[in-house]
């Protein structure tokens, strides 16, 4: 019988125990759904925002597209006119560079008062040396001769 009643008094203060805990658990949950609708309604600020952010993302897609478009004709323009510089330097006799930033060598210039060496046109602004003829370059047929073709007397 003593075992009963220690029993009995235990399970009733479990039990007491329980109604507080399930009693406070409550409690909480009303609180948390009083707080909940302010979580889920969505801000009109936030979303304005939101909304201005798309559209300048996308306006700078446009854009970011029209770049591109434009970097790619121009390229090709480029390409074009790299190739016809090339076509009018090969019919001037000149050899292109690879690259606009391509050095010559120090050596490779003539320098003033220097001849051509033997096999060579003469350069534009050569001097030639006294006692030699000066180095004329040959006429291409159908050229007139010009008052610089010939040597003065």
């Amino acid at each position: 019988m003593l075992m009963s009643f220690t029993r009995d008094h235990m399970d009733s203060a479990g039990a007491a125990e329980a109604r507080e805990r399930v009693t406070k658990w409550i409690e909480q949950t009303r609180q948390l759904f009083s707080v909940l609708p302010e979580l889920l309604v969505t801000d009109t600020h936030v979303n304005e925002r939101v909304s201005a952010a798309e559209k300048e993302a996308e306006r700078l897609r446009r854009e970011l597209e029209d770049l591109k478009r434009e970097n790619h004709q121009l390229r090709g323009e480029r390409d074009e006119i790299a190739q016809a510089m090339t076509v009018v330097a090969q019919r001037l006799g000149f050899t292109p560079r690879k690259s606009p930033f391509e050095r010559t060598h120090a050596g490779d210039h003539t320098k003033p008062g220097e001849l051509a060496k033997p096999g060579e046109p003469a350069r534009p602004g050569e001097v030639a040396k006294p006692g030699e003829p000066p180095k004329l370059e040959p006429q291409k047929a159908g050229e007139s001769p010009k008052a610089t073709d010939h040597p003065k007397v």
